[in-house]
């Protein structure tokens, strides 16, 4: 029995704070693999269009390329539909029997969990690895099996595709690799 965790996101782009998370998890929950989940779209943030899934898939392996731990699973971005954890659970599940499933998600998303669909499927799926950020305080959830972990990074998404857009020559908290493949999709 493998034990997997599951990172799922944007990724728009994957950046040092992802990496940084997914080994945070890896080390408190003694994972064997970490696989890293980009989704179509997510249903928590459907006032933005994420760039093309097989972009942010190729960049998720460039910067994950020397973890040997860590995989791209790409089932959300080619469904191309919303993305629902517990679907995608159900899923793994059916495809890759017998492992023990651990969701990695950061504080934000620990407390947007009540509104996910159907989180009490998910809970019955996974144990869940919740990162603290900045002290925040977080709180368990009756019938969830949850450990929270503390660490926090600066990088932002949202700050890298504005660096990207704005033609900065460097990029910090993202890949070479992926910053050059970025910085020819911003072109």
């Amino acid at each position: 029995m493998k034990k997997i965790g599951i990172f799922g996101g944007s990724f728009d782009p994957i950046h040092e704070g992802h990496i940084h998370l997914a080994t945070l998890a890896k080390k408190a929950a003694q994972l064997d693999e970490v696989w890293f989940l980009p989704c179509h779209c997510s249903p928590h943030k459907t006032h933005l269009t994420p760039s093309a899934g097989e972009l942010r898939a190729q960049c998720i392996r460039l910067a994950t390329a020397q973890l040997l731990w860590a995989r791209t699973e790409t089932y959300e971005i080619e469904h191309e539909t919303t993305s629902f954890s517990y679907q995608t659970m159900e899923y793994l599940q059916a495809k890759h029997p017998g492992n023990r499933w651990f969701w990695i998600l950061g504080g934000d998303q620990w407390d947007a969990l009540p509104r996910w669909q159907h989180p009490e499927i998910l809970a019955s799926q996974v144990e869940f690895l919740v990162l603290a950020r900045n002290g925040q305080e977080l709180k368990p959830r009756e019938g969830f099996r949850m450990s929270f972990l503390e660490g926090q990074h600066p990088a932002s998404s949202t700050e890298i595709r504005k660096s990207l857009t704005e033609k900065h020559e460097e990029i910090p908290y993202l890949n070479p690799a992926v910053a050059e493949i970025l910085r020819a999709f911003y072109e």
